[in-house]
């Protein structure tokens, strides 16, 4: 998607990627505009790529940013859309039910990072968080190479 080779530098590449998902209305006025940290994971390039794409529309009126909130498409007076908490942590949430609930095998590693980044329309980081979070709590384990399994319960 992003060519690092060619002669328009990446964070002009980015932006017109986010661009055309504004006008092809994947992103609709008011919706929030992928964060710095999810454009990293999705597209590989470095934070500051990720921060001169958003400020490069910022700049253009294609978006507006409120300090701790992100970045949202539109002008200001665009109504955003309402909030549910992180994705990341409804995504462990779902995750950690079907674990519970034994919707995988002890033996067969769970969906890939980009597996579950399709399923859920979000960004590999965003995935990343949620594994992360439900290692912390004891539900999952990684084995290096071989992938992210549901942890044995304790009897």
């Amino acid at each position: 998607m992003l060519n690092p080779r060619g002669p328009v530098p990446l964070y002009r590449q980015l932006a017109d990627v986010l661009r055309k998902r504004i006008d092809g209305g994947e992103l609709r006025p008011g919706a929030l505009v992928p964060s710095e940290a999810d454009l990293t994971s999705e597209f590989g390039v470095a934070r500051i790529t990720a921060r001169n794409a958003i400020r490069e529309l910022r700049e253009a009126g294609v978006i507006y940013t409120i300090r701790g909130e992100g970045s949202f498409v539109g002008p200001e007076t665009a109504p955003r859309e309402a909030r549910s908490g992180w994705v990341f942590q409804t995504i462990a949430d779902d995750l950690a039910a079907k674990v519970e609930a034994g919707d995988f095998q002890q033996d067969t590693p769970l969906p890939s990072e980009t597996q579950l980044a399709q399923q859920y329309d979000v960004a590999k980081g965003t995935v990343r968080r949620a594994l992360a979070l439900l290692r912390e709590r004891g539900l999952i384990y990684t084995v290096a190479g071989r992938g992210t399994y549901p942890q044995t319960p304790s009897e």
